[in-house]
């Protein structure tokens, strides 16, 4: 992962350095908002519904630089903390006692959280003064991955936190995202985006995010 951080950087400097020798605007912001995330496939094996991964609600706050390419065209990297993941759920699992008690059922659910940092690198074409369409690259680095148990069959265990099981989870996403913004002041628009991975993480797993947000351009 450092070496994609490393070479990510780089391009930035090089695409700021050109901007800069160009003239070309530059205006720096802020942005925070709330995401909806889980991961693809949502059914771990296709055929059993019972056993899934469900959208969980997190947020994200971070800066960013927009580069005015042209009258109708903008260049905008990011750099985000995010809180994102899934909640998994394995619904009527059986748990027997013992071998003389009958077996019993119930629903075992877990909540997954990723801190995440992203860079995501959109391009945005205005529409008009108010619309804007952007897209492109998003690149991610998972600092920290925790597991926590929300529902047991088992009651003693209900409450009990856990670290990951999969102590070598991928650290490193990469994907793309696109989505759409209005623009209520030249300082201050909001935006929705959808992200999905492109490469598959442990357990054959795919990011997906929604997200709406806030931006303020200073």
């Amino acid at each position: 992962m450092n070496k994609h951080l490393f070479l990510v950087t780089c391009l930035l400097l090089v695409f700021s350095y050109n901007a800069k020798a160009q003239n070309t605007e530059i205006t720096i912001g802020f942005k925070a908002g709330a995401n909806y995330s889980s991961y693809t496939p949502r059914y771990i094996f296709p055929y059993i519904k019972d056993i899934h991964y469900a959208r969980k609600v997190g947020f994200y706050v971070g800066g960013l630089v927009n580069f005015e390419i042209s009258n109708d065209f903008r260049v905008q990297p990011e750099l985000i903390f995010a809180l994102q993941g899934a909640k998994f759920a394995n619904k009527n699992l059986e748990f027997v006692e013992s071998e003389y008690s009958p077996p019993t059922y119930g629903d075992f659910e877990l909540n997954i959280n990723e801190s995440t940092i992203i860079l995501p690198i959109v391009a945005q074409y205005l529409i008009n003064n108010k619309f804007y369409l952007e897209g492109g690259p998003q690149f991610g680095y998972i600092v920290n991955r925790k597991e926590h148990i929300t529902k047991n069959p088992i009651p003693d265990d209900s409450e009990t936190p856990i670290e990951s099981a999969d102590f070598d989870y991928d650290k490193f996403d990469f994907g793309l995202t696109f989505g759409v913004g209005y623009n209520f002041s030249e300082k201050i628009s909001v935006n929705t985006r959808y992200f999905f991975g492109l490469i598959e993480r442990n357990y054959n797993i795919k990011s997906s995010v929604i997200s709406l947000g806030l931006e303020y351009k200073i």
